[in-house]
């Protein structure tokens, strides 16, 4: 590893609290932001195309995401939508109804999210009832038989997040 790349990759590490403080010195500062759930601790960081790419690599492993805010659930706050560093893809952050709740007004913020790695295949009725869901959420109208195939997707189950104004 290059020095630069060497000095980046502590730089990281530090700003999201992982590893231990130096002897004798302080735990870093956190990053400034609103705390969900248990928080972002040091975990396997990986883009959303990277975990899209490679789901198979990742399922049932604790990774941390970072991306926009893009979409959030408007019934219970159960769900986030963050934006790909590919153009049009996201990936949705889910967690356990009631445990984390995110308010619709985090659309547009940023977010660094933590939890475990999840790929998502739905038979074709399971699809279909999916995405009657998904509609019946933001009260948009939904044609079951539209689906021809059952679907397939990529999830992060939450177990935490940092959600600030900006990257």
């Amino acid at each position: 590893m290059t020095k630069p790349a060497l000095w980046l990759g502590l730089a990281l590490a530090v700003a999201v609290g992982c590893g231990d403080s130096p002897a004798g010195g302080a735990d870093p500062a956190p990053l400034p932001g609103t705390v969900y759930g248990e928080g972002v601790e040091c975990t396997l960081a990986v883009s959303v195309s990277e975990l899209s790419d490679n789901i198979e690599r990742y399922v049932g492993k604790r990774v941390r995401v970072e991306g926009l805010v893009t979409d959030v659930c408007p019934k219970r706050g159960c769900w986030i939508k963050l934006a790909s560093d590919r153009e049009y893809e996201s990936l949705l952050f889910k967690v356990q109804d009631g445990v984390i709740v995110f308010p619709m007004s985090l659309k547009g913020k940023y977010a660094v999210a933590d939890g475990v790695a999840r790929n998502i295949e739905l038979d074709l009725e399971q699809s279909r009832r999916h995405l009657a869901h998904k509609a019946e959420e933001k009260g948009e109208t939904f044609d079951p038989t539209t689906v021809k195939a059952p679907i397939t997707y990529v999830r992060l189950d939450g177990v935490g997040a940092l959600v600030r104004d900006r990257k």
